[in-house]
């Protein structure tokens, strides 16, 4: 009976270690996130609409049907981007996410201006020039300080039947995702 025992804790034992090692060996059996996803779409620097079907269709998880998505991924190496997009009134949203896919801004419709949203994603040392060249501009600027060098934004709108996707895929990839101008020089 003791011999028992002692084969069920063992058991038990190197289940629970095969166990917590395959959920840390997790990230580098699956090494490509979304961001590394986007790159079949070429949504460098511009947005892309996600599509609808085919082999590049799951390239996000948990995609929503109801929603047309454009992707545009950004890397601050080179500088601050800013993304401009124009969002309809029955539901508009745009989500900036780090490399890794976590979201860590989003703005709506209702924070639209005229109905379009402009933001500048920047590196916390890129703030301090954001802030002095902000007095050059006629108003300020939404200023998002990314905690990665790289990342995407999504442009999700609301679709409220299939015959108005095509109007909305054509908003959803007119909006703008690329470097900020320079600050001006002053002599």
């Amino acid at each position: 009976m003791m011999r028992l025992f002692h084969a069920v804790v063992v058991g038990l034992f190197l289940a629970g270690v095969v166990h917590v090692g395959s959920l840390l060996a997790v990230p580098s059996l699956a090494p490509r996130g979304p961001y590394d996803r986007l790159a079949a779409l070429a949504a460098d620097g511009r947005f892309v609409a996600l599509p609808d079907d085919g082999a590049n269709a799951d390239l996000l998880a948990f995609s929503d049907p109801s929603f047309v998505v454009a992707a545009c991924r950004y890397d601050l190496a080179d500088g601050p981007v800013t993304v401009r997009a124009a969002l309809p009134s029955t539901y508009g949203a745009v989500a900036v996410h780090e490399r890794r896919g976590a979201p860590f801004y989003a703005l709506t419709d209702k924070a639209a201006t005229n109905g379009t949203v402009e933001v500048v994603i920047l590196r916390e040392n890129d703030v301090a020039a954001a802030e002095e060249d902000e007095t050059a501009q006629a108003r300020p600027s939404i200023r998002i300080v990314s905690p990665s060098d790289a990342g995407f934004v999504l442009v999700r709108l609301f679709a409220q039947a299939p015959s108005a996707r095509p109007a909305l895929k054509a908003l959803a990839e007119s909006a703008t995702c690329g470097r900020s101008a320079p600050p001006p020089t002053t002599p």
